[in-house]
């Protein structure tokens, strides 16, 4: 990938941080309740929504850098489009934080919860692997960037198994949970994990054609 400005790499290099700690902060919330820490389970569900807040307002400052820098026009149209990615990504784990903050978790059958912690481990590894991958693209490793996108599918794979265990359980636990709306709750909770995970999945799809596309610009040069 062309270089970026010094500023403007910093910035992307911030706005990972941010969507990291965000997803971290919903597993620290999920730890918390299971030890059942209350006041450390909400103060970790409000971190998260501050640094999913912060990083809102950071991808819209590094959208807006972008049409003032004179960067070549594909690497632009690149960042702009990984941005709105990780943003939709975000968007999931933000649904999921909705669920956790009125679902009665503790109340939540032991299976169904060790299914939405999986999930949750999963979906914060995906984007730690994300977020080493475009540090490895900016670089020019391409070879690595290839191989940490490859794990980024393993990760979805991995969670296509737990969702279909979890489905499982819905089906096993549900006449014993009572609560209709309860049991819909749980299942879209676990959706919303889920599409976060395929959203990872695209963008690590994304992330390998780029290589792809800067590793052949490189050997021609």
């Amino acid at each position: 990938m062309s270089p970026l400005p010094p500023d403007l790499r910093k910035m992307i290099a911030e706005y990972f941080s941010k969507v990291y700690d965000m997803v971290e902060g919903f597993m620290k919330a999920l730890n918390a309740l299971n030890v059942m820490d209350i006041q450390n389970a909400y103060k970790h569900l409000e971190t998260s929504i501050k640094k999913d807040t912060e990083a809102d307002e950071l991808r819209r400052e590094i959208l807006e850098e972008l049409s003032k820098d004179h960067i070549e026009p594909q690497v632009k149209d690149d960042i702009a489009r990984l941005l709105r990615m990780i943003d939709r990504m975000s968007e999931w784990i933000k649904e999921a934080l909705r669920y956790l903050d009125i679902v009665p978790y503790l109340e939540v059958p032991q299976e169904l919860r060790d299914n939405i912690e999986r999930m949750s481990k999963l979906n914060l590894e995906a984007v730690r692997t994300i977020q080493e991958a475009v540090n490895r693209l900016v670089e020019g490793r391409y070879s690595e960037v290839y191989e940490l996108c490859t794990r980024v599918e393993k990760l979805e794979e991995e969670g296509d198994e737990v969702m279909h265990s979890g489905r499982k359980n819905l089906l096993k636990y549900g006449p014993k949970i009572g609560n209709p709306a309860l049991v819909i709750m749980l299942r879209d909770f676990l959706k919303s994990l889920e599409n976060s995970m395929d959203y990872s999945e695209d963008i690590a799809d994304m992330l390998r054609v780029i290589a792809v596309r800067e590793q052949s610009k490189s050997s021609r040069s």
